[in-house]
């Protein structure tokens, strides 16, 4: 049995892989125009009142998208990278699939691999979406912090999905592993609030976009935050794999 070829054909034969797609473009497309006429929306629901709006600028239209792709397509990538990883959730698959393998390995790389890639280049498409659409109703942005925020987005989904491994391996079934994994993913920024480590959180990259966008920082202040991810991604792994290998089913 090919795993490898396996996991990507449950991406690309289902709406999975289409859905994280559709999903990301479609709010680079619209919140870049969103933020382009939010006064003139807003005029219409107030009926006609006079509300003080400040002119958009072009990092605005794209941290609206950065904004609405760490909620929504955040959620809608843990939970199918949840699903993925909670196949002991039903003990026929489970036994058929443990039976087949070598190592727990086999089993737990090729869905971090394929939800990863999916997640982050659904997350790059967005982007490069609402890249086009701010510039043609807004402004231009600098080229140099648009690929700086890619990286840093890209880089804090596939954080997410090592962390879903992860809960999957506290939680049996896709509900609890969906739910721990947001916990974790939801109290790093409360600790985010500590001046003394917010920059080296995973956290730290959410933002990471807006902030390269409008000149507030340059890619090196993220450095450190880009490393504890890498390595806070690999540990998540292990510890998935190691709390998988010794689940009784």
């Amino acid at each position: 049995m090919n795993v490898w070829r396996l996991e990507w054909l449950r991406l690309f034969r289902t709406p999975r892989a289409f859905a994280l797609g559709v999903v990301f473009v479609a709010i680079g497309l619209v919140e870049p125009a969103f933020t382009r006429y939010a006064s003139t929306l807003l005029r219409h629901v107030g009926h006609g009142a006079q509300l003080s709006v400040p002119p958009p600028t072009a990092a605005d239209g794209l941290a609206s998208y950065v904004t609405e792709a760490t909620l929504v397509g955040l959620v809608l990538l843990v939970v199918l990278a949840a699903e993925a990883f909670s196949f002991d959730a039903r003990p026929g698959l489970a036994t058929f699939l443990r039976t087949r393998v070598a190592s727990i390995w086999r089993l737990v790389t090729p869905r971090f691999t394929a939800y990863a890639v999916t997640g982050a280049v659904a997350y790059l498409l967005g982007t490069l979406a609402a890249w086009f659409e701010t510039t043609q109703l807004i402004g231009s942005l600098p080229v140099a912090g648009v690929l700086g925020g890619m990286l840093c987005g890209s880089v804090y989904l596939v954080f997410a999905v090592a962390v879903t491994a992860f809960a999957a391996g506290l939680g049996r079934g896709t509900l609890a592993a969906a739910g721990i994994a947001f916990m974790i993913l939801l109290a790093l920024p409360v600790l985010g609030t500590l001046n003394a480590i917010a920059d080296w959180l995973p956290s730290a990259l959410i933002t990471a976009p807006a902030d390269l966008a409008d000149g507030a920082h340059q890619l090196p202040h993220f450095l450190p935050a880009l490393g504890i991810t890498v390595a806070a991604s690999g540990a998540a792994l292990v510890l998935a794999a190691r709390r998988l290998r010794t689940r009784e089913i």
